[in-house]
C-alpha cells in the first residue's frame, strides 16, 4: 500500500489525504528548507500512510482534524530538536524552528562504524530477542541515531522492523535503511504511536485516550505538550529545578508550529516538564502489553508449574501486539514445544449462547469468537438470518450485529454461523434471539460498587447505580446476611457500615432491592471479604496482592519477607504460598525476626 502512495493521488489513504489538506508540498518546503535531501515530502506521506492511526478518524465524536493538526505540530517540534541545525547565525533568514531535519545521522557516527548503541550479548534478553547484525569481520553493527526521530539501540530498531517488515531481522541487519529510505520519517511516526509502558504513546496524550490517574497527577504528569517531552527524552530534560534548555527549545518550536498550523495553545496547557517525575508502574500509561512467565502454582500439572504466560507492563521479549508471541513465551520459559491438538482437525463453529431481549429496534451482537480451529487455519465467517431475513452488519466477521425489530408478540429469530478454513472444511452452529414485547415500564438496571475487601473496624461504603429509562423515583431496600448495622444515605443510593470483628477471613453480602413504579423488582448483591485486623509488626498477607521483593507481612505472630524476583511473583499469587500455611510457602517467603 505504501508504494502506491503518491502526492495528491485520489487513491491515497484517508489519513494521508487529511495530512495533504493541512501540509502541502509547498508547506513542507517552507517549514523544512534546510532538510537533508532524503527527507522528501513523498517519504513523509508514505510514513503517514503506513500507520492509519496517525491523523486517522474517530468514531466517538473526537475532532480528527484538530487532533491531526496538534499531532503534526507536536511531532514537528520534536523533529526540530532532534535533527535541527540549531544555527543562530542564520536565524534572521531561517529561524531555528524551521531548521529541522537537517541531520540524517547522529553527529559523529557514520555507516560502517561498529559496536555502537547495541545491547548485543546473548546473555541479555535484548540481545537474544533483537540479535545485532554483524559486519563481515564479525563485529556488531551500530544502532546510533538515524532518521527524524534519531532512532537508537537494537531494542528499538527491532520492534520498528517488526512493524514494517513483520520480522525484527531486516533493520537489525540493515540499520542504514532507517536513514536512507522513507523509514527516516516512518520511524518518528512509529515512535509517536507506539506505547512504551509505563509511558503512554504521544498520540494517546494528544487525542485524550490517556487520562492521568492519581499517581500520574502526584508525579506532575498531566496532558499537554510537556508530557510528550517526558515521553521522548524525560530522563535527560525533565524533573529539574528549572526548564532544561532542550525542553525550552521544544516549547519554542511547538509554539511556532502550532501558530503555523492554526493549533490553539491554551494558557493553562503545561508545555514544560521541569516539575515532572518519571512515569512509573502505578500510572495510567502502564499498559500490560508484554507476555511474561506466570510463576504461579497449578495443581493440574505434574510439576506444579502453570505453563502459562501473563501480561505485564514492563518490556520483555514477547509482545501482545505480535501474533504467536504468547506461544513463544510459553515455549521459552517452560522449555516445552506446544502441539496444536486441532492441527488437521476441521474447524468447529460456535455461534454463542441464545439471547432474550425486550425488542424495540434493538441492536444485538452475534458473537462467534469462541469458534475453534487449528492455529494455522485461515477462517472465513458467514452469518445468515433464518426465517424472517434480517440484514446483518459485518456478516463476514466473527462478531456481527443485527437490529431486532419491535414485536407485538414474543418472536424467535434464529441465526446460523458457518465457518470455513482454507481447505474448504466448514462447520455451522445456530443461535436464537428471543424478542419479547417491550413492557410499558422497563425494569431498572442496578449495579453495586464499592471495595470488595476490608479490615475489621474499617468504615465501608457500598453504592447503588440505578438506570431506568422510565422512572427516577424508586423504593430502595438494603439488607445483609451478617446482622450488620447499615447506615443508609438520605437518597437511599448508598449505605455505610463498619466491618465487623472477625478471627478469620469472612464474607458478608450486602443486597439492595429496587422497585420501580411499574412494580418491577430487581436485586443486586456485593460480597465484601473481611479480614482480621493487623496484630503483628507488618500487615496481613492478602491473596492476590502483587508483592515485591522485600515486602513483609505478619502471620500468626511470625514475620515473613517476600523473596527476590522471580520468586516474588509467587508471594501473593496462590494460597499454596500463604506464609507459614501454604504447601509451598517457603519457596516464596523467608522468615525474618
Amino acid at each position: 500500500m505504501v508504494e502506491n502512495i503518491s502526492i495528491n493521488a485520489i487513491s491515497n489513504p484517508s489519513n494521508v489525504k487529511r495530512v495533504e489538506s493541512i501540509i502541502s508540498e509547498s508547506d513542507w518546503n517552507h517549514l523544512f528548507p534546510l532538510r537533508d535531501e532524503k527527507y522528501t515530502y513523498l517519504n513523509f506521506l508514505k510514513a503517514i500512510g503506513k500507520y492509519p492511526a496517525f491523523c486517522g478518524d474517530y468514531s466517538d465524536g473526537r475532532d480528527a482534524e484538530a487532533i491531526c493538526r496538534k499531532s503534526l505540530a507536536t511531532m514537528f517540534a520534536h523533529f526540530t530538536q532532534e535533527t535541527g541545525g540549531h544555527d543562530k547565525s542564520i536565524a534572521d533568514v531561517t529561524p531555528e524552528w524551521r531548521q529541522g531535519l537537517y541531520y540524517l545521522r547522529e553527529i559523529g557516527w557514520q555507516e560502517g562504524t561498529p559496536g555502537g548503541y547495541g545491547v548485543c550479548g546473548e546473555e541479555t534478553w535484548q540481545g537474544r530477542t533483537y540479535p545485532c547484525g554483524t559486519f563481515p569481520d564479525g563485529t556488531y553493527k551500530s544502532y546510533f541515531g538515524r532518521g527524524s526521530k534519531q532512532l537508537s539501540y537494537n531494542y528499538n530498531y527491532g520492534p520498528f522492523s517488526q512493524s514494517i517488515y513483520g520480522n525484527v531481522e531486516t533493520l537489525l541487519n540493515q540499520p542504514e535503511l532507517v536513514a536512507d529510505t522513507w523509514l527516516n520519517l516512518a520511524s518518528a511516526v512509529f515512535f509517536y504511536l507506539y506505547p512504551q509502558p509505563p509511558k503512554p504513546s504521544m498520540l494517546h496524550v494528544i487525542d485524550g485516550t490517556w487520562q492521568p490517574n492519581q499517581q500520574d497527577i502526584a508525579n506532575g504528569l498531566v496532558p499537554g505538550f510537556g508530557v510528550t517531552t517526558q515521553i521522548i527524552n524525560g530522563g535527560v530534560e525533565c524533573g529539574g529545578a528549572s526548564e532544561h534548555i532542550q525542553s525550552q527549545n521544544r516549547i519554542d518550536y511547538y509554539h511556532n508550529f502550532a501558530n503555523y498550523l492554526d493549533v490553539p495553545v491554551p494558557q493553562d496547557e503545561v508545555l514544560g516538564c521541569a516539575s515532572m517525575k518519571q512515569f512509573d508502574e502505578g500510572g495510567a500509561g502502564a499498559l500490560s502489553i508484554y507476555w511474561e512467565e506466570d510463576w504461579g502454582w497449578s495443581s493440574e500439572t505434574p510439576t506444579g508449574e502453570t505453563y502459562k504466560c501473563q501480561l505485564k507492563a514492563y518490556q520483555v521479549p514477547h509482545s501482545a501486539f505480535i501474533e504467536g508471541d504468547y506461544r513463544k513465551c510459553v515455549e521459552y520459559h517452560f522449555d516445552v514445544t506446544i502441539i496444536d491438538d486441532l492441527e488437521g482437525v476441521a474447524p468447529t463453529a460456535n455461534a454463542g449462547v441464545d439471547k432474550t431481549i425486550f425488542s424495540d429496534n434493538t441492536v444485538v451482537e452475534l458473537d462467534g469468537s469462541l469458534s475453534s480451529s487449528a492455529s494455522t487455519d485461515t477462517l472465513t465467517y458467514e452469518w445468515v438470518s433464518q426465517g424472517e431475513l434480517l440484514p446483518i452488519t459485518n456478516a463476514d466477521k466473527a462478531v456481527a450485529t443485527v437490529v431486532i425489530p419491535k414485536v407485538d408478540v414474543t418472536t424467535e429469530y434464529p441465526f446460523t454461523l458457518t465457518i470455513t478454513n482454507q481447505d474448504g472444511e466448514s462447520d455451522s452452529d445456530d443461535m436464537v434471539v428471543t424478542a419479547n414485547t417491550k413492557p410499558d415500564n422497563m425494569p431498572p438496571i442496578v449495579t453495586l460498587s464499592g471495595e470488595s475487601t476490608a479490615i475489621s473496624g474499617e468504615s465501608m461504603t457500598v453504592t447503588a447505580e440505578i438506570v431506568d429509562e422510565d422512572d427516577t423515583v424508586f423504593t430502595i431496600d438494603w439488607t445483609n446476611d451478617s446482622n450488620l448495622t447499615l447506615v443508609i444515605a438520605d437518597d437511599d443510593r448508598s449505605v455505610n457500615f463498619v466491618a465487623p470483628e472477625v478471627e478469620v477471613e469472612t464474607a458478608v453480602n450486602i443486597t439492595v432491592t429496587v422497585t420501580d413504579s411499574g412494580n418491577n423488582i430487581v436485586s443486586s448483591a456485593q460480597t465484601v471479604t473481611i479480614s482480621p485486623p493487623d496484630t503483628g509488626t507488618y500487615p496481613n498477607w492478602i491473596l492476590g496482592h502483587e508483592y515485591a521483593a522485600g515486602d513483609r507481612v505478619t502471620a500468626n505472630g511470625v514475620n515473613y519477607e517476600c523473596k527476590p524476583w522471580p520468586y516474588s511473583a509467587w508471594c501473593g499469587s496462590n494460597v499454596v504460598y500463604q506464609p507459614g500455611v501454604g504447601t509451598f510457602w517457603s519457596e516464596a517467603w523467608f522468615v525474618v525476626e
